[in-house]
């Protein structure tokens, strides 16, 4: 669930993770490490909310080609234009699930 679309408040007794909840330098996420690894940043303007979104897609059932990660990554907008990246990012992480 994104936090722009609900209220904090009306989460009690749920478990809410953040990006800072995935990792922390020198034990980062998979996730995390693979968007460092492939560049999948550039601003970083969108990065929490693209990992975050990755993390949860490697998690459901998405097929496995480069369009799928895009469908169900096509929520997250990047201003700098780094899809690519985030794709290969992604399709890195899948592939070590």
């Amino acid at each position: 669930m994104n936090s722009c679309l609900t209220f904090a408040g009306m989460q009690q007794n749920v478990e809410i993770t953040t990006i800072e909840g995935l990792g922390q330098p020198g034990h980062l996420h998979p996730m995390q490490e693979a968007f460092v690894e492939h560049d999948g940043f550039q601003c970083g303007y969108c990065t929490s909310g693209q990992i975050m979104s990755a993390v949860a897609m490697v998690k459901e059932p998405w097929g496995t080609g480069d369009s799928d990660v895009k469908e169900a990554m096509s929520g997250n907008i990047c201003r700098c234009g780094a899809y690519p990246n985030i794709v290969a990012a992604v399709q890195a992480v899948r592939r070590m699930a």
